[in-house]
């Protein structure tokens, strides 16, 4: 199973946010494969009033985000908005939330998971 989790770089701490990640790492169940880039579809600040244009016009900007990870099978969040997780579904990948206490490292997290599941 190839697992994707977001993290702020080679150091695979986890970001809470997943449509603000800036990488995901992937993994083949257990095994650290690699870090791709989360190409934003849209550059905002989620604190701030904005308007996309409609929700299409802001899940599909989630959904160019996703495209280094259309591959995996899941992805592990701690955090995921409406139009984030819109935009996983339409590519078919799975989402399961995790928690802080999962681990604060992608790896610690995703061993972690696949130990309760």
């Amino acid at each position: 199973m190839r697992i994707a989790i977001a993290v702020e770089g080679e150091n695979l701490k986890i970001v809470k946010r997943t449509g603000q990640a800036p990488y995901f790492a992937i993994f083949e169940d257990r095994e650290f494969e690699q870090i791709v880039e989360a190409p934003q579809g849209h550059a905002h600040d989620h604190h701030e009033e904005h308007d996309h244009g409609g929700n299409e016009e802001h899940i599909s900007g989630h959904g160019k985000s996703l495209a280094n990870i259309a591959d995996c099978d899941l992805l592990l969040v701690q955090a995921i908005g409406e139009h984030m997780s819109e935009a996983v579904e339409r590519v078919g990948i799975a989402v399961k939330k995790i928690r802080q206490k999962d681990g604060e490292y992608a790896n610690e997290a995703v061993v972690n998971y696949l130990a309760k599941h």
